[in-house]
């Protein structure tokens, strides 16, 4: 295959990728969102130039910018890299008249989700009732809770308010309600040992990144005592350099791995991560925490893996700039979503955003 254009229409948080091949054919993809306006900069500074060489395998063109860029690795490196990767998997999917997901080999039609608060603040009653309300609305019949301060040396916002709100969202969500605790790194080992107690003895069924994600000893250190206490440890989402994946993955740091599709490369370095964990026996599940076309991905993501977690994460925020960039939205109900079926991923960039964005090409 052979890239006449690869463009990008950016804002500070979204930057949507449209590349055109030799005969015309488009697709579109994304970099991750955040700061996106500087991951355009670097796509067409030193990773499109790559990607505009002729190439064999699709799939292999993240790894060869991620690779030929060595003295100049880093997460907008990654984030730029799958902004184009997408945008393959888009165009050759289109082209093949199939969904992403039917291309990577589709097992699901439907996917659960788990509706995922980024309110870290709230008084305790009023987050919990927040949710609960969102539960009856959507049908969710799982929730995850991001207490704590985020890499926060063991501190709270205030004193015990996370013992606090997962008391609160215990009592208050629907019974049987599957509930995961995200702690963004904030413990110490002893810290994280002593709240993986609390959490299993309140019925929660998954203890997230609890120590910061470079100090990979010290979550493989929580995860032993875990094994003990009884509740599993999830993590990855940070994480894009390929090492540190096979480490984790074959050290067993985590029970349950939450790639990017975005920070770490695209979907294609996401699928090897998921089959890598597949032969280790461990889970996965994408971090998708908003409702930007990162959702849409994780659909397709979740559709075809092999060892799924039961639940795809869904952020619940009424964040305009992730909802009003693309279309159709994803529609949920019952407390899950259809893996769409057009060709391609299923989503357009809006008209409206394109118009307003910051644009750019390389050719």
């Amino acid at each position: 295959m052979k890239l006449k254009s690869i463009e990008t229409f950016s804002s500070r948080d979204i930057c949507f990728v449209r590349v055109t091949d030799s005969d015309g054919a488009q697709g579109w993809g994304m970099t991750a969102p955040f700061e996106a306006d500087i991951t355009a900069q670097i796509l067409h500074r030193i990773a499109a130039g790559i990607a505009l060489e002729p190439f064999g395998d699709y799939t292999t063109v993240a790894d060869e910018i991620i690779r030929r860029q060595y003295k100049y690795l880093g997460s907008f490196l990654a984030r730029a890299a799958a902004g184009i990767d997408t945008a393959l998997w888009d165009l050759t999917a289109k082209k093949k008249g199939v969904s992403v997901a039917e291309m990577a080999g589709k097992k699901r039609d439907y996917i659960d989700l788990y509706a995922s608060s980024m309110k870290r603040d709230l008084p305790v009653q009023e987050e919990a009732d927040r949710l609960r309300a969102i539960q009856d609305k959507f049908g969710y019949r799982a929730i995850k809770l991001h207490p704590g301060i985020p890499v926060g040396r063991d501190k709270d916002f205030w004193e015990n308010r996370t013992e606090d709100m997962v008391v609160a969202m215990v009592k208050t969500a629907k019974p049987d309600t599957h509930i995961i605790v995200d702690v963004n790194g904030n413990y110490s080992v002893e810290r994280a040992v002593e709240m993986a107690k609390f959490l299993h003895s309140h019925g929660i069924k998954l203890f997230e990144e609890p120590c910061p994600y470079w100090e990979i000893e010290k979550t493989k250190a929580v995860r032993d005592a875990c094994v003990e206490i009884g509740i599993p440890v999830a993590g990855g989402e940070q994480d894009y350099i390929d090492t540190m994946w096979e480490r984790m993955l074959d050290r067993r740091v985590m029970d349950v791995c939450q790639p990017d599709l975005l920070y770490i490369g695209g979907f294609s370095r996401a699928l090897r991560i998921a089959r890598h964990a597949a032969g280790k026996g461990l889970q996965v599940t994408p971090h998708t925490s908003n409702r930007s076309p990162i959702l849409v991905m994780g659909l397709h993501f979740m559709a075809c893996i092999d060892t799924p977690y039961p639940f795809l994460e869904c952020g619940i925020e009424d964040d305009l700039w992730a909802v009003s960039c693309y279309e159709p939205q994803v529609e949920i109900k019952d407390g899950r979503a259809a893996v769409p079926t057009a060709p391609g991923w299923g989503f357009e960039p809006a008209k409206e955003f394109l118009a307003k964005s910051r644009y750019n090409i390389s050719k």
